[in-house]
């Protein structure tokens, strides 16, 4: 299988400016870049890969679920460089390696479950697994996953990764845009831009954007993040879920937390001022 991607880099123009969202044609696509990370997998002496196999697969996931998978992956192999460690066929050791690895840089046992996920995916993707059993499925994997949500010493609720809403048009695209040039640089006008690029990204609601709080987000390496839903109107179970969250709207957060001061609870807060008397800013309230 092979491919041919262009890959455009972007200098960084400073971290304190806002950023500019880029147009949907100026991204790399989520099928592309997921094919991206499969091809980086792939060592030379691996047998062929049926690309309408790997091109059915894609077709049919969600934008966001392959952007999810991509992300996740991406930090597994930039690991199994790092530690010489073949990413495909995965072991079972270095998969148990891997957990431990995320445990000790401070990764939830969400997190380490959703990456042997995507790891599992990504052997599903290459034709793995359909005979063999899958190095993810191991005893000693499983064990390794459970001995981590053990010594964190609280239960966490697994999610799939998965984004809620469909891909939007130009238009719209188009739309917000404009809405987040509105938004002024003002405490305020922070906040309005980092709401409103979250939301656009997952297709969130109110109450899951209410429900959002800072220890939900995961920053990724490439600059992107994910963001666990706890609860939505769908989820009645509460299994939860996670959205991907561009590196626009990272980035937006970021600066949002650093002037507002916010380190922990919830992610946005009502922003008020007493315009009838001088008077200093009211501290920030829970929003919505």
């Amino acid at each position: 299988m092979t491919a041919s991607i262009v890959i455009v880099h972007r200098p960084d123009d400073g971290a304190g400016s806002l950023p500019k969202r880029r147009g949907r044609g100026d991204a790399l696509p989520a099928n592309a870049r997921l094919l991206r990370t499969i091809v980086a997998a792939l060592p030379a002496d691996f047998a062929p890969v049926s690309q309408l196999g790997v091109e059915t697969a894609l077709e049919a996931m969600a934008e966001a679920t392959m952007l999810a998978i991509a992300a996740d992956l991406d930090c597994f192999l930039a690991w199994a460089r790092a530690e010489r460690r073949p990413p495909l066929p995965a072991e079972p050791e270095d998969l148990v390696r891997y957990v431990r690895h995320l445990e000790a840089i401070g990764r939830k046992p969400s997190v380490a479950s959703r990456r042997i996920s995507s790891i599992a995916n990504l052997h599903r993707l290459v034709g793995l697994g359909e005979k063999d059993p899958l190095p993810t499925d191991h005893a000693m994997v499983r064990n390794a996953l459970r001995a981590h949500r053990r010594r964190r010493g609280a239960a966490q609720r697994q999610a799939a990764p998965m984004r809620f809403g469909g891909a939007l048009g130009d238009d719209t695209g188009f739309t917000i845009s404009h809405l987040l040039e509105a938004c002024d640089g003002d405490l305020q006008g922070l906040r309005d831009g980092a709401l409103l690029s979250l939301a656009y990204d997952g297709g969130l609601r109110v109450s899951e954007l209410n429900a959002a709080r800072v220890d939900h987000l995961e920053p990724q390496g490439d600059g992107s993040g994910l963001l666990f839903i706890p609860r939505s109107k769908t989820d009645q179970e509460a299994e939860g879920a996670w959205a991907w969250v561009s590196p626009d709207s990272m980035r937006r957060i970021q600066l949002w937390l650093v002037e507002s001061g916010i380190e922990d609870g919830p992610l946005f807060r009502r922003v008020g001022v007493d315009r009838r008397r001088a008077r200093a800013a009211i501290p920030p309230q829970p929003y919505l």
